[in-house]
């Protein structure tokens, strides 16, 4: 079995920690507030400038990756350090090309204070401007944020499928923005007799009649600054808020399949290699090292592995001193700072990136030498960095307890310490974890579950939620059936919704 590491980036492994990351901020900082796309305007006059006669944006994927790199810089410090939409608290971006090889960037922000219902209209808006009052924003949004009619208009359209728009085009028209129980809300769309506005456009040599149902969500300010395709949506409800993550982090395009009799040893790398599809701006992309992937504040990995079980790496050459020294780990380094650091002492594993930075080449934890003062103590620093211990599978019973003690025990100086309780060493972590009451009841199944909620998949969690039920025996199974059906089974709701929208009915959870 050959394994294509997280390290690689654009890899599949390598993306799902970039997701894993966006729900460390979930679960420190509640949902992002807004999810922003931004696509690369060819018709820049930085692009077209730079291009010599008779070539298009097309022929030039250097400049346009270039001047859209400059672009998205200029966006993020437009939110970041001008706090256009408000002080940020963390933000995340991806990047990704479209099929004919425009980049763009989707965006998550987090902000300090969080944006209310009542605040929408004044940051998003549904609407065609006035065109006597806003001329300039009346004509970036005319060219930029109406998608093209389609149905009735372009059956033809490549959002068009079995006859319905797949991005629920035309939208509803409403007086007054509406926040519902999932997805995004319903935002002021006025019709003309209340006093929205209208563009005529050509389709297909036809003039029709275009009002505020087929505008796509943007910020005034931000499309006027940048002149260019910015879709700016609210994030209200948390259930979205893992698809959204996940779809930010998704990766590049794959394509391929095979048939065949014989069941063909896992290969990773090979399947990357043969199915990813790379567009020639994103080769240029990768070429000029820009990155397809920003973040703000760091998320420090943490490993959790039992005694002597950490991953050693080793050759021919040095197997056998590789060996007998296994490596320093985040875990043995953690349990080595509280051992010399009494203020490590009063830490969770988690909570250490918080005061120390991990140093790669000598395998430490090193105070951090900037940042806030931390209050009572001489040359102890904070940051905003966040920790996130590696999810463990209940299969891996012995470690799977250890994770359970190491976000709930501080300080521990080791593996042994770990499991010692009231002056007695357990035998297991299991048995720790008894003595300390961390399993009583159905707590740390609900622990387990409440984690699987915020990072895996429906699926997964369904499967994890089948294990705990045929082989941990719970003593309330109907309680956390309860407390997470509605977790386990939403990728089914989803897919009903987005069903039933097409068809122009809706769907009442508690009723499914």
């Amino acid at each position: 079995m050959a394994i294509l590491p997280s390290t690689f980036t654009g890899s599949p492994r390598h993306m799902h920690e970039y997701a894993q990351d966006a729900m460390t901020y979930v679960r420190a900082y509640g949902r992002p507030d807004l999810f922003v796309t931004f696509t690369c305007n060819p018709t820049w006059n930085g692009i077209k400038e730079l291009l010599l006669v008779g070539q298009s944006s097309s022929d030039r994927h250097d400049i346009t990756a270039r001047v859209f790199k400059q672009k998205l810089k200029c966006l993020m410090d437009f939110i970041i350090k001008h706090h256009v939409f408000g002080e940020t608290r963390c933000w995340m971006y991806s990047i990704e090309w479209q099929k004919r090889g425009l980049p763009h960037a989707h965006i998550l922000v987090w902000l300090i204070n969080k944006i209310t219902p009542d605040q929408i209209d004044q940051i998003i808006s549904a609407e065609i401007p006035d065109k006597h009052i806003d001329p300039n924003l009346f004509d970036v949004v005319t060219k930029n944020m109406i998608h093209d009619p389609c149905g009735a208009f372009n059956n033809n359209s490549p959002c068009m499928s079995d006859g319905k728009c797949t991005k629920r085009y035309p939208r509803k028209l409403v007086s007054d923005t509406i926040t519902g129980n999932d997805g995004y809300p319903l935002y002021r769309r006025r019709s003309l007799e209340d006093g929205g506005k209208s563009v005529v456009l050509k389709v297909r040599n036809i003039d029709i009649e275009v009002d505020n149902r087929w505008i796509v969500p943007y910020s005034p300010l931000i499309s006027k600054t940048f002149k260019a395709h910015i879709n700016v949506e609210y994030c209200y409800s948390v259930k979205s808020i893992k698809y959204i993550c996940k779809y930010v982090n998704k990766g590049s395009d794959m394509a391929v399949f095979g048939v065949g009799n014989v069941a063909a040893p896992l290969d990773e790398i090979n399947q990357y290699q043969l199915g990813r599809y790379i567009s020639s701006n994103e080769a240029v992309w990768r070429i000029l090292s820009f990155p397809i992937h920003e973040r703000h504040p760091t998320v420090v990995h943490l490993v959790v592995h039992l005694e002597n079980g950490q991953r050693v790496y080793f050759t021919a050459d040095n197997v056998r001193a590789r060996a007998l020294v296994p490596p320093a780990t985040t875990l043995t380094a953690f349990y080595s700072l509280c051992q010399d650091d009494l203020f490590a002492k009063t830490l969770l594993y988690s909570e250490v990136p918080n005061f120390y930075t991990w140093n790669a080449s000598t395998k430490k934890f090193q105070r951090r030498k900037q940042g806030k003062a931390v209050e009572g103590h001489t040359n102890l620093y904070s940051s905003d960095a966040l920790g996130r211990l590696y999810t463990v599978h209940l299969n891996n019973t012995e470690c799977f307890y250890l994770r359970l003690l190491l976000i709930n025990i501080r300080g521990p100086i080791s593996f042994q310490d770990l499991r010692t309780v009231n002056g007695q060493l357990c035998a297991t972590y299991r048995q720790a974890c008894q003595e300390l009451n961390l399993l009583e009841n159905d707590a740390h199944w609900d622990t387990a579950l409440a984690d699987a909620s915020n990072t895996a998949r429906p699926q997964q969690i369904r499967t994890l939620f089948a294990i705990i039920l045929t082989t941990c025996f719970p003593s309330n199974p109907k309680d956390l059936w309860k407390k997470y059906k509605d977790y386990m089974s939403e990728d089914i709701l989803h897919r009903l919704h987005a069903a039933n929208q097409k068809s122009g009915h809706s769907i009442h959870t508690k009723r499914v």
